[in-house]
């Protein structure tokens, strides 16, 4: 089991190509040519309050990816604006309670070590005085909402999730120290563990297959490393197909070949077959 939480943590982070830059590139399918954007997807996503508006980035006839901008908040106190996003938030709004998720999470940078870590990497490229009228002006606006116990110490990583926030889906499986805290944390509740493996693959399993490109990339990368599954050296190479068929530039022929090499014959056809069934779920217009 130590193993297990070893790969957990150590391969948590590893962003998706492109994800969450905050810019925007033409996205191309298989061919070359921009794709059709699929404004039904789009705005019915949209209209769920499941991913915010003018997020939805089309790789082909279903496939797309979400690209959030690095804004988080506008300037101001923390708590007036995290009060008006949960009423938001318990009328349905997904994408509110991932906001005050982002909200609560910046303010727990510039209040805690963390912020001494920032200060430091500044410090390093010369920032550092810039950096610290910002952390000031942080620690000013998130004073209030820091001291507002019930609500700053909710965890609304995974109510964003199980409502349907994308974002959160994903964030909830690549980020098991936001759920379940320290690796010592982690070590001594396995069965929270479980859980969290458990609603980490339904998440990436029910975004994959709508042709949420970037879960098909964490799928890829699961199946690789280990983690949210074990790690599977034909499904890794099953999902990398995939998602080098939809973008090249998440990842490319060359890397699923050499994944592929890797192989046995009776692993290749099984990889092969699994990837055609994957792309047929997620990427091919029904």
């Amino acid at each position: 089991m130590a193993i297990t939480f070893a790969a957990i943590y150590s391969t948590s982070q590893i962003p998706a190509p492109g994800a969450n830059t905050g810019v925007v590139a033409l996205t191309q399918g298989q061919n070359g040519a921009a794709s059709v954007p699929s404004l039904a997807a789009a705005q019915r996503l949209e209209a769920e309050n499941k991913i915010p508006p003018g997020s939805f980035k089309p790789m082909g006839p279903k496939a797309y990816e979400i690209i959030r901008g690095n804004h988080i908040r506008p300037p101001g106190d923390a708590l007036a604006h995290v009060l008006q996003l949960i009423d938001r938030s318990r009328s349905g709004d997904a994408n509110a309670a991932y906001d005050i998720y982002l909200t609560v999470r910046e303010c727990n940078t510039f209040t805690s070590q963390h912020a001494d870590e920032l200060a430091e990497s500044a410090r390093s490229v010369g920032n550092e005085g810039q950096f610290l009228q910002r952390s000031e002006r942080k620690l000013k606006e998130c004073e209030s909402l820091v001291l507002q116990k019930d609500i700053y110490e909710e965890d609304w990583l995974s109510t964003a999730a199980a409502m349907g926030s994308q974002s959160a889906m994903r964030t909830y499986a690549n980020s098991p120290e936001e759920v379940l805290g320290s690796l010592d944390k982690a070590v001594s509740d396995p069965d929270k563990v479980a859980e969290w493996r458990s609603n980490a693959r339904q998440y990436l399993t029910e975004l994959s297959s709508q042709g949420n490109v970037s879960a098909l990339w964490d799928l890829a990368s699961a199946y690789t490393y280990g983690g949210v599954v074990d790690a599977d050296p034909v499904m890794a190479a099953a999902y990398s197909r995939v998602v080098s068929r939809v973008n090249s530039s998440f990842i490319a022929p060359d890397q699923v070949s050499d994944m592929e090499r890797r192989l046995n014959a009776k692993e290749m056809m099984r990889a092969k077959s699994a990837s055609d069934e994957i792309y047929n779920k997620c990427c091919v217009k029904q």
